[in-house]
């Protein structure tokens, strides 16, 4: 049986609410478009994708990371024959509900807030209830669940082959991005992959299997999942040397160098940020008791570094030193809405 079909438009559960012609005839190119040309998605050129405040031009950010993603996925896409253009919604949208300094701030933000906090779960809400000034993107069901559904975290890659294959394409497209992509800035960017004998003998293995150069890495995964998914009749990256290569250095990065990175001055700041947000009374009166949580996930890397300096060299903050951050150009918007960043908002669809 073969499960590898294109999602046909026309089998869309659609949008919140309707919309224009152009929308309805081009749904996902339409979402791509919407979601490129926002607020969020251009943050994602500040924020960290595995190492933070980069001083190498060369090091990715998450931006970069969501661009190898969006071109991964439209390879893979194409080559299967797919529907590019949904997967390039979904991919373009998939991390646009990351804190700063990426899955360090998710997991403060998850610890010093009162509900848990995925960024998979929150880039709908970011795209339902924060953009537009606060109306939305509306964009189609099957971008915002694709964006929903593509998270793994360091566990193994299971296929739910029940939705469709455009969501898994833009799923692996993004583990083979990140593992590759981190791989490249720890090994030649920043020092921090390991040196022992079991990641010299890793090395060789990614050499002689992948390549040398990151984009036939790359090459290499994409043409070992397109061969087995062809002999399989479904979408997979589950076998051959070229998997237990990825496979290998995947969990190497979990094991020895996301753990390594010394993140501690980053919790820090973002912990201070959250308590003063939280207690100043300005703050409070002016936006209306606006969420810490909701108002850190709008900051950049570079924002929150710039209020911890200050903490750092004894300077004390007011709301001033901090309101020529990009997020309190959002805030009068949204000041009265009471967003819930812990649920993803997809229910509209069982409400219509």
């Amino acid at each position: 049986m073969n499960l590898i079909k294109a999602f046909d438009n026309k089998g869309s559960k659609g949008r919140k609410t309707a919309d224009n012609p152009v929308a309805s005839r081009k749904p996902y190119m339409t979402d791509f478009q919407r979601i490129i040309e926002t607020k969020a998605y251009r943050r994602l050129a500040d924020k960290t994708q595995a190492f933070s405040l980069p001083e190498h031009s060369h090091i990715r950010t998450r931006k970069v990371h969501t661009d190898e993603v969006i071109s991964t996925s439209m390879k893979i896409s194409e080559l299967l024959g797919l529907n590019t253009e949904l997967c390039m919604a979904i991919a373009a949208g998939h991390d646009i509900g990351h804190a700063p300094y990426g899955h360090l701030g998710e997991k403060v933000l998850a610890k010093i807030g009162k509900k848990p906090f995925h960024h998979s779960v929150f880039g709908p809400v970011v795209a339902q209830e924060i953009e537009n000034r606060g109306k939305g993107l509306n964009l189609s069901y099957e971008t915002l669940e694709g964006m929903l559904l593509h998270a793994r975290g360091k566990k193994d890659l299971a296929i739910d082959y029940s939705k469709p294959a455009e969501y898994t394409a833009v799923m692996l497209a993004d583990k083979i991005s990140y593992t590759l992509g981190d791989y490249s800035d720890a090994s030649y960017r920043v020092g921090y992959f390991p040196k022992s004998q079991e990641a010299f003998g890793l090395a060789e293995k990614i050499e002689k299997y992948l390549g040398k150069k990151t984009n036939d890495r790359r090459e290499a995964c994409v043409k070992a999942l397109v061969e087995q998914s062809k002999k399989d009749g479904m979408i997979a990256f589950s076998e051959g040397p070229e998997h237990e290569a990825f496979k290998e250095l995947r969990s190497m990065l979990y094991s020895q160098v996301y753990p390594s990175i010394q993140a501690h001055v980053h919790e820090t700041a973002l912990t201070d940020l959250y308590q003063f947000i939280k207690t100043d009374s300005e703050f409070v009166s002016k936006y209306n008791g606006f969420d810490p949580v909701l108002f850190i996930t709008l900051l950049t890397d570079k924002e929150v570094t710039y209020f911890g300096t200050r903490q750092f060299i004894s300077k004390k903050n007011s709301l001033e030193d901090i309101e020529h951050f990009g997020a309190f150009e959002v805030l009068p918007e949204l000041k009265d809405k009471r967003i819930d960043y812990s649920e993803p908002g997809l229910d509209w669809l069982e409400k219509g």
